[in-house]
């Protein structure tokens, strides 16, 4: 006889493994849980969450044919299909430390690791059940958006000492609608009485969140400071830091935060997306290449799959390519480049992208050396239009200063920067744009050309000259050993100074540093030990 007693949640299995399915089955079934779903890929379960609502999805991270568990549930988050009373527990073989900090971001209810027993899945699923029972009225106000109702409701749970058990969650949640309300003063009370009682992570991210809405920067520095040696606040402490560090204009340390959000948890398109503008915004071009690349990367298949990052790729690639010496890393950027134009051209065929591609198409003939060619291609492209998209207007100045047509270069540029002032973009990107302006009204030739004039003048003895372009060049692309050498020659041999002493031992020990950290071609190493041997008291 049958003892189980029967339960009615319904539940929604995602798993591709038949043997997986069939364990989970049983074991539901042991437990008692006889509603139940299945679906092997994504799309059959978006399409099943869109026709039924579920007490619990458990959800697989290998999916096969299109997205994964992850992609899967972040568009089940994001698009509503797993409403708050719906319980969440991720399933994964793979415990790869940048899956599970960029999954726990999305935070499921759960996280399972496989292979797991019974007695395990059961504790999980009872926790998860528990929870949502008692906090329906909660979420479900919420669901709703009446926070002031579902802020009464949290009070009317804490009231009652028997449900301590759900305390810490009841004033998490409590914390989450004060910030939501855009209550901030009241949540800063709030967060400072719940640290006298316990460090709680989450009261320690919403009082930062209070300091920051009050401009209590400095303060807000400090507490963050010490949330990065905890490894429940690291991932919020680098974004807040590299936001606070890029509006002091301190770009590179705001680089470095992004960039260690981004190893932690990879997966966070909008989080990569800042450590491309950062990265463009201080010349570090292999950076840039690397967060275009993963984001098309993770995106795939994904709900934020878009011709734009393919085309943002292929623009990532040529700046690459034209700051390197390397012929065989140009080469291979060229194909990357190429090979996205491709995929636009192929998988995004009814967007009309053919002003944006045929621009790509000139930069590569630029960075081929077919400068001519390019300006052929980008001379029927010079009137202006409205602009749609700030990348692909930039897009455009560049390849147009690049081949020379620098009145219509400039031109656009005028009119991407009245766009900004009307339309307010993202303020990385707003930097970048005045930056990238700046720097091509400064410059007479595209980077390619600037270190060969640069060159030219040296020769002929153009000291001044000659060191002013170097430096430019330099400032442009700061990680081109070919360049650094040039310059620190430049400092070295000139006959007279060409800069004051203090920017010159910087320069000179910024420009060797680079040089003895990279492997130059041969003619470039014989020629720096040659100066290093003659210069060596110099540079003692």
């Amino acid at each position: 006889m049958d003892n189980t007693v029967k339960r009615d949640e319904r539940i929604l299995i995602i798993d591709d493994q038949s043997l997986s399915q069939s364990y989970l089955r049983y074991a539901l079934e042991q437990l008692g849980y006889q509603n139940i779903s299945y679906a092997d890929r994504a799309q059959t379960a978006l399409s099943l969450c869109k026709q039924n609502s579920y007490d619990l999805i458990i959800c697989a991270y290998n999916l096969p044919k299109g997205k994964d568990g992850y992609q899967l549930f972040e568009e089940l988050k994001v698009s509503g299909l797993q409403q708050l009373n719906c319980g969440m527990i991720f399933i994964s073989a793979e415990t790869d430390p940048a899956l599970v900090h960029s999954v726990l971001e999305l935070q499921p209810d759960e996280f399972l690791a496989k292979p797991f027993v019974i007695r395990d899945l059961q504790m999980r699923i009872e926790r998860v059940f528990r929870r949502k029972q008692q906090l329906r009225p909660v979420y479900d106000l919420l669901q709703q958006k009446l926070y002031g109702r579902a802020l009464s409701a949290v009070d009317q749970q804490l009231a009652q000492a028997e449900l301590h058990k759900y305390f810490p969650l009841l004033l998490k949640l409590k914390g989450d609608i004060l910030l939501e309300q855009q209550a901030f003063a009241d949540a800063a009370t709030f967060f400072d009485a719940m640290l006298r009682i316990q460090p709680f992570s989450w009261a320690r991210i919403g009082r930062v969140r209070c300091l920051l809405h009050d401009n209590q920067e400095q303060q807000a520095f400090a507490e963050l400071e010490q949330m990065l040696a905890r490894s429940e606040t690291r991932l919020f402490a680098l974004d807040c830091l590299a936001e606070l560090e890029f509006q002091q204009q301190r770009y590179q340390q705001a680089q470095q935060h992004i960039l260690a959000a981004a190893d932690i948890a990879p997966r966070n398109l909008l989080r990569q997306q800042k450590l491309l503008q950062l990265s463009r915004l201080n010349h570090d071009y292999e950076l840039q290449y690397r967060a275009a690349r993963d984001m098309v990367k993770y995106a795939r298949n994904s709900m934020h799959e878009q011709a734009d990052l393919y085309l943002n790729l292929a623009r990532a690639s040529i700046d690459f390519a034209l700051s390197t010496d390397d012929s065989e890393q140009q080469a291979r950027l060229n194909r990357q480049a190429t090979l996205s134009i491709n995929t636009v051209q192929r998988q995004f065929a009814e967007q009309k992208l053919t002003a944006a591609q045929q621009v790509l198409q000139a930069r590569l003939l630029y960075l081929q050396d077919h400068r001519e060619k390019a300006r052929l291609l980008l001379a029927d492209l010079t009137t202006q239009s409205d602009i749609d998209s700030l990348e692909d207007a930039l897009d455009k100045a560049k390849a147009l200063h690049e081949v020379g047509l620098s009145d219509a270069s400039r031109a656009l540029f005028k009119q991407i920067t009245e766009h900004c002032r009307r339309q307010q973009p993202e303020p990385v990107l707003s930097a970048y744009l005045q930056q990238e302006q700046r720097e091509r009204a400064a410059m007479a030739h595209g980077p390619r050309e600037l270190n060969n004039n640069a060159v030219h003048l040296y020769q002929h003895g153009n000291w001044q000259e000659a060191f002013s372009a170097f430096a430019l060049a330099w400032q442009v692309m700061p990680k081109n050993a070919g360049i650094a050498l040039n310059l620190w020659q430049t400092l070295l041999t000139s006959p007279r100074p060409l800069c004051p002493p203090q920017q010159r031992e910087q320069l000179l020990q910024q420009c060797h540093q680079l040089i003895e950290n990279t492997n130059l071609r041969p003619e470039q190493q014989q020629r720096y030990l040659q100066l290093k041997q003659k210069y060596l008291s110099k540079l003692a």
